[in-house]
C-alpha cells in the first residue's frame, strides 16, 4: 500500500475524537453512527516499467586498403626521326684588288756636255837635214836637226753623260673589297634518336577497404514509479 493511504488511515483514527467534538451537538447525544463527508485522495498504483537508458546503436567501422607501389619501366617517348635544317654558312672575306695597275713613262733626258780645250798637232814633228858652213868658209856640215810639230788650240765639245731615257714608274692601285663567300651549302639532316625509358610507380591494392558494422543492443533498466489509478472525490466516512 502506499504512503498515501496510511497518511489517510491515520487521519481516519484520528477523525473520531476531533468529531466528536466537531459534531457534539449531532443527535445530542443519541446518535448511533455518525458520518462525515470528507475528501477522498487520488488513488495511484505503484509499478515496474521498462525504460530504454541508452538506444541501440550501430557503427559503422572502415578498415582502408592496404596498398602497395610497384615500379614499372614505361615509355615517356617514342623513338623517332627528326629533320634538321642546316642553314648555309656565309663568311665575309676582304680582299685587296688591283684598281690601277702599275705604269712606267719615260723621261727624255738631253746629253751632257762640256767643252774640252786641247792641242791639235797640225803638223807633226820632222826630221830634216841641215847643211852648214865652217868658219871662214871652210868645210861642209849636214847636221840632223829636229823641226817641232806645229800645233794649236783647239776647242771641242766632250760628252760628258749621253743622252738617255728615264724611267718613271707609278705605283700600282689597289683597294680593300668585301665581299661574302658561301662556306657551307645548306642541307637537310635526318637525326636519329631513341626511344626515352623511365621508372614509374603505381599504387597496387593488396587488400580492398572494408567496412565492419558493430551493433550494440539498447540498454533497459527497471523503473517504479507512480501509475494514477482513478482520481478523489468526495465521500462519507464513518466517525463513531
Amino acid at each position: 500500500m502506499r504512503p498515501s493511504y496510511l497518511f489517510w488511515f491515520a487521519i481516519a483514527a484520528l477523525a473520531p475524537a476531533s468529531s466528536a467534538l466537531a459534531f457534539e451537538g449531532c443527535g445530542r447525544g443519541r446518535a448511533v453512527e455518525c458520518y462525515e463527508k470528507v475528501r477522498l485522495p487520488d488513488v495511484y498504483a505503484s509499478r515496474m516499467r521498462s525504460v530504454v537508458v541508452r538506444p541501440a546503436m550501430t557503427h559503422v567501422y572502415r578498415r582502408p586498403a592496404e596498398m602497395s607501389a610497384v615500379a614499372d619501366r614505361i615509355e615517356i617517348a617514342p623513338a623517332r626521326w627528326d629533320t634538321i635544317r642546316r642553314p648555309a654558312v656565309w663568311e665575309t672575306k676582304t680582299e685587296r684588288i688591283l684598281v690601277r695597275p702599275a705604269q712606267t713613262t719615260y723621261v727624255e733626258q738631253a746629253a751632257v756636255t762640256r767643252v774640252v780645250r786641247e792641242t791639235v798637232v797640225v803638223q807633226p814633228a820632222t826630221v830634216r837635214w841641215e847643211r852648214s858652213r865652217g868658219i871662214l868658209g871652210r868645210g861642209d856640215r849636214m847636221c840632223k836637226v829636229v823641226v817641232p810639230a806645229v800645233t794649236r788650240e783647239v776647242a771641242r765639245e766632250v760628252v760628258v753623260a749621253p743622252a738617255r731615257r728615264i724611267p718613271q714608274t707609278t705605283p700600282a692601285v689597289y683597294e680593300s673589297v668585301s665581299r661574302r663567300v658561301l662556306v657551307s651549302p645548306g642541307g637537310v639532316d635526318r637525326v636519329y634518336r631513341p626511344a626515352v625509358r623511365g621508372w614509374v610507380t603505381r599504387p597496387v591494392v593488396l587488400r580492398p577497404a572494408r567496412d565492419y558494422v558493430i551493433e550494440t543492443p539498447p540498454v533497459v533498466a527497471l523503473r517504479h514509479e507512480n501509475v494514477f489509478v482513478r482520481p478523489g472525490g468526495y465521500g462519507w466516512r464513518r466517525t463513531r
